[in-house]
């Protein structure tokens, strides 16, 4: 397993380094429930393109339940992008498929 890294902002957790949690489909549903709650009368298009804020907020609510929105959308774009990445892919696990002939029938 390999060794979690931790993380910094100056909003989250008082300051304080923490690891970022695995990811999961009850988060990932969660926060596209928030975002459709709070985003109300935007694109689809607008929509996408917030997804990922509320990806974020719902990881770092779990580290520290003060953070905003206002915060993650105020984070520098290229570090939002890195951290979307880390949370998004947190605890994934590769799926191997065989390849190989079809038992005969």
């Amino acid at each position: 397993m390999a060794k979690k890294v931790k993380y910094n902002l100056k909003f989250v957790n008082k300051g304080k380094p923490f690891t970022i949690p695995n990811w999961t489909t009850e988060k990932h549903e969660t926060a596209l429930s928030e975002l459709v709650k709070n985003e109300k009368g935007k694109t689809p298009k607008q929509l996408d393109n917030l997804f990922r804020y509320y990806v974020v907020l719902q990881t770092l609510r779990e580290i520290d339940e003060t953070v905003t929105i206002e915060q993650v959308k105020n984070v520098h774009i290229e570090n939002l992008v890195e951290l979307f990445n880390v949370i998004y892919y947190a605890g994934k696990v590769d799926i191997v498929f065989r390849e190989g002939k079809n038992p005969q029938k």
